[in-house]
């Protein structure tokens, strides 16, 4: 039976050895701990050269080092003859790692999933555009891309035009930004046209006209936001014009027939096989008192089935901060999943945001075993449902607060000498 050495440090040596004797994952090992109180503060030179002072090693052993040591494996299998692994960031998570068992690894992510990119393109909307300045357009622009959007969306009035709207789409597409425009104002429109607008949303059969002049792809919707009747015709004339499209079947929000849009999304997608699909977000995440990166996941999910091309999502309310962002990480861990064969579940957690993918609690025995162990002064945090743990082993006590707003918490020092009122 193969044999493993974990190394770890003097404060989480005891943790260590009884969590495989609770999970008793029938392996073979050895838990050495090394001279360095923290385990992530040790270099893999510092662990070579501990190993071959203090441990004779037969050199058939595998040995596990923390997933936070820095540095080459290199010195390690020099001065030992053994085959190294870096471990996991969590001890935690050892048992699972040793078993073979996939999951993400944040520290030592794998070089080729990193090259997997989602065909999947993220329209980012600015919304309220006209009342901006051009300069907050621009960082507003900036962030998105950051986020992860391919193509900035700028959104107009319904009832009057965007004054200057030129003027924001040349120098977008002078910083380098794809750019779409979102009105229903033929003047907008053919104003974006005229300084090189990369797409324009909407067109219906009021204003279809408009896609024989355009010099760029124009995305299709119903003329009453649901009828695929009126989208499917309107297809048709434009194929007979050669105009590019991309269909946008409208997806209403939550109560409001958003199951029926998702079936018309799949019944366009089994119509069209080829043709392109955009599929909007804002609808479901600003609409919902329910955190955003659920929901994008799963929406971003049934468009990845879909194969749903273009997603347009926005950042208007405080609930959906960061959508951009949780939109393109769904997208490659929905992509990678599908790639794989796989659900998507030990992927990647950029997305658990609130909630951790594996229980990581320790017993109040173990936070002060590890307490006894601490000389320094500087914090170490240890969270479950009851307590957590700062430096040397000052225990603070979590309380669920009584009143209505159920993220607030009550934090009290266990001598009471001091009451803390978070709220997320």
């Amino acid at each position: 039976m193969q044999k493993y050495l974990l190394i770890t440090g003097t404060i989480a040596y005891r943790a260590l050895v009884k969590l495989f004797e609770k999970t008793n994952p029938e392996i073979l090992l050895e838990v050495k701990a090394l001279k360095c109180t923290v385990a992530a503060l040790m270099t893999t030179d510092f662990i070579a050269r501990k190993l071959g002072e203090e441990l004779p090693l037969s050199g058939e052993e595998i040995i596990v080092i923390p997933g936070l040591c820095q540095g080459s494996l290199d010195p390690i299998v020099q001065a030992t003859g053994c085959q190294v692994w870096r471990g996991p960031t969590d001890l935690k998570d050892l048992p699972p790692f040793l078993k073979g068992e996939q999951y993400p690894n944040r520290s030592t992510p794998e070089p080729e999933q990193d090259q997997l990119t989602s065909p999947i393109r993220i329209l980012a909307e600015i919304v309220n555009a006209p009342r901006m300045s051009l300069a907050q357009i621009v960082e507003r622009a900036y962030y998105y891309r950051e986020s992860g959007a391919e193509i900035i969306d700028i959104g107009g009035d319904v009832d009057q035009p965007f004054p200057h709207l030129r003027e924001v789409i040349r120098t977008l597409k002078a910083e380098g930004f794809k750019v779409s425009i979102d009105s229903l104002q033929e003047e907008d429109i053919l104003a974006a046209n005229q300084v090189g607008v990369d797409l324009v949303l909407s067109l219906n059969s009021n204003n279809l006209e408009l896609a024989k002049i355009l010099e760029c792809p124009v995305v299709l919707i119903p003329d009453d936001g649901e009828d695929l009747t009126s989208l499917y015709r309107n297809l048709e004339t434009l194929a007979k014009w050669n105009a590019p499209c991309i269909l946008d079947p409208i997806l209403p929000p939550l109560t409001m027939g958003l199951v029926e849009g998702i079936s018309r999304y799949r019944k366009v997608r089994q119509d069209f096989p080829e043709c392109p699909l955009l599929m909007g977000l804002g609808n479901v995440t600003e609409l919902l008192d329910a955190d955003s990166t659920g929901i994008n996941a799963l929406m971003v999910g049934m468009a990845t089935e879909l194969n749903v091309n273009y997603l347009l999502t926005t950042e208007v309310s405080h609930r959906a901060r960061g959508a951009v962002r949780e939109t393109s990480l769904a997208r490659q861990l929905m992509y990678r999943a599908l790639l794989e064969g796989r659900i998507p579940k030990h992927l990647d957690y950029g997305l658990l945001t609130i909630k951790d993918p594996f229980g990581n609690s320790f017993e109040a025995a173990e936070l002060r075993e590890m307490q006894a162990e601490i000389k320094d002064k500087n914090y170490r945090i240890f969270v479950d449902d009851v307590d957590f743990s700062a430096r040397q082993g000052i225990l603070f006590e979590i309380l669920l607060s009584n009143e209505p707003d159920p993220v607030s918490l009550r934090i009290r020092t266990l001598n009471t000498k001091a009451v803390f009122l978070l709220r997320c």
